[in-house]
C-alpha cells in the first residue's frame, strides 16, 4: 500500500513538473522618451506627471502662428487654382465639341491651358500638405495610450535639440522580467505557468510566460523570460516559481 502511494506521488510530481525559482522586476509594457525635432517656444502644455493620455493626444505645442498663417495662404492659393482649373476644363470641353471645325493650333492652346491649370492645382495641394506637415511637427502627440511618468519642460521654455521632453509608459499594462538559472532555459516554453508575488504585496498571482529570451546574461549566467500582466506599478520586484516541463 505504501509503495503504491509513493509511486502515485512520484507520478503526480512528474506530471506537475519542476518548480523553477525566479526573481523579477516590473517594467512598463511600452515606454518611450518623447521629443520634438522642431525648435521653438512652448505655447501650450497640456499634461503633467501622472496624466493619463490617449494615443494621438497633443501633449505639447510650440509657437506656430506663422505656420498657421502659411496654411491659410496655401488654402487660398488652392482655392484659386481650382477655380482656374474648372474654367480651363469647361473651355477645353467646349472647344473639344467643335474641334473638327476650328484651327488645330487653337485647340492645342486650350488643351495646354487645361493641363497647366490641372498641374497648378496639384502643386497647390502639395504645397498645402507641406505646410500642414510643418505645423504638425510643432505638436508632440502620444504614440500610444498610457501615463506620463516624467516631464522635463515648462510653459514658455525653448525646445532645442533632441532632449527628452516627456517619458510615457503604458498603463495599466506591464510585464514581469523573470531571471532564473540558465540550466532551466530549455525546460520552459511559451505558455508555461508562473506563480508570482510582488514583495510589497502578500497576495500571490498566476500568469504564464509570453516570451523567452534566447540568450543568457554573461555576467550572472541568468536566463530571462517575460510574463504579461496588469495593475502593478513599474519599478517593483518580487519572486516567482515557474512550472517547468
Amino acid at each position: 500500500m505504501i509503495k503504491t502511494l509513493w509511486i502515485a506521488l512520484l507520478l503526480t510530481a512528474s506530471l506537475m513538473g519542476e518548480e523553477i525559482y525566479a526573481t523579477f522586476d516590473v517594467v512598463a509594457r511600452k515606454e518611450a522618451n518623447l521629443n520634438l525635432t522642431t525648435q521653438g517656444i512652448v505655447k501650450h502644455l497640456n499634461v503633467d506627471v501622472g496624466s493619463r493620455v490617449k494615443q494621438g493626444a497633443v501633449l505639447l505645442e510650440i509657437d506656430n502662428d506663422d505656420l498657421a498663417a502659411g496654411i491659410d495662404l496655401a488654402r487660398e492659393k488652392l482655392k484659386k487654382a481650382k477655380i482656374e482649373e474648372e474654367f480651363a476644363r469647361l473651355t477645353y470641353e467646349r472647344y473639344t465639341q467643335v474641334k473638327s471645325v476650328i484651327d488645330a493650333e487653337l485647340m492645342d492652346q486650350h488643351t495646354l491651358a487645361y493641363r497647366k491649370a490641372s498641374a497648378a492645382t496639384s502643386e497647390a495641394k502639395a504645397s498645402l500638405r507641406y505646410q500642414e506637415t510643418l505645423l504638425e511637427k510643432t505638436r508632440l502627440r502620444a504614440p500610444f495610450s498610457g501615463i506620463i511618468a516624467s516631464r522635463n519642460i515648462e510653459l514658455g521654455d525653448s525646445v532645442v535639440g533632441a532632449s527628452s521632453l516627456f517619458r510615457l509608459i503604458s498603463s495599466p499594462e506591464v510585464k514581469l522580467i523573470l531571471n532564473f538559472d540558465e540550466k532551466y532555459l530549455h525546460s520552459l516554453k511559451v505558455g508555461s505557468k508562473v506563480r508570482y508575488r510582488v514583495d510589497s504585496q502578500g497576495k500571490e498571482r498566476l500568469g504564464s510566460i509570453s516570451k523567452i529570451y534566447p540568450s543568457v546574461n554573461a555576467k550572472n549566467r541568468k536566463a530571462t523570460a517575460e510574463v504579461l500582466t496588469t495593475n502593478i506599478a513599474p519599478g517593483l520586484f518580487g519572486e516567482a516559481y515557474i512550472i517547468g516541463q
